[in-house]
């Protein structure tokens, strides 16, 4: 009886520790679901969570707004911090509205007002990119951009927060907002209308990165100096 009880005792230790958000890690969402588990275009969410050593999530969300009076579309940014309430072995209250799920060691769910959100963990390392030295090979100097080997535009971006597109087949060019995120040692590039851009590596005449869209998976890319 004594060593059925150190064995149940070990179980539950175990099961409980794997039910832990493992610290310094990026999580990437991956849509969003409604009650009937159907899967909602136009609910264009893009987040990503930092889970900490501390047990505090750390969340960054992205959103293009439209100024109706002019017309201009602007990138914003919203960051927020999520203290995790325990309510049972795997399942935590975030606030008044939000509970999170950890359903395997690099799976979980954000369930808020009947609609569901998926992350999964990316297995990626953060500060493997100085944001200072980006910003001076990056700024200002034409790039292609190459997602799974495939060239389709010519960015420049601009220190005023604009970035040129060119199309390499056409003859016609815009301009359009964009924003460098610092994310806990992660870099991300989010333009309008365009999937985010994780940096993961800087080599000379290159910049790696991770094109993350929720509605797909992630495919590899590089903006190359032109």
């Amino acid at each position: 009886m004594k060593n059925l009880l150190v064995l149940l005792l070990i179980f539950v230790s175990t099961l409980s520790f794997g039910q832990e958000i493992e610290g310094e890690k990026l999580w990437r969402t991956k849509g969003v679901y409604d009650s009937l588990g159907n899967f909602i275009e136009r609910a264009k969410i893009q987040s990503f969570l930092f889970s900490t050593a501390s047990g505090q999530l750390y969340r960054l969300s992205n959103q293009d707004k439209m100024n109706m009076e002019t017309g201009e579309t602007k990138v914003f940014v919203y960051r927020d911090t999520l203290n995790l309430t325990p309510l049972s072995d795997n399942m935590y209250k975030l606030n008044d509205k939000e509970t999170l799920t950890i359903h395997t060691n690099d799976s979980l769910t954000i369930q808020f007002n009947g609609f569901t959100l998926p992350y999964v963990k990316l297995n990626l390392k953060p500060d493997t990119i100085n944001l200072k030295t980006l910003k001076s090979e990056l700024i200002n100097t034409p790039v292609i951009e190459s997602v799974e080997n495939i060239k389709k535009y010519l960015f420049t971006y601009q220190d005023n927060n604009l970035v040129k597109v060119k199309p390499l087949e056409r003859d016609s060019e815009w301009e359009s907002d964009y924003k460098i995120i610092d994310f806990n040692g992660f870099i991300i590039i989010q333009g309008i209308v365009s999937a985010p851009k994780l940096l993961t590596k800087s080599e000379k005449g290159k910049i790696h990165f991770i094109e993350i869209d929720y509605r797909f998976e992630n495919k590899n890319g590089a903006l190359i100096i032109h």
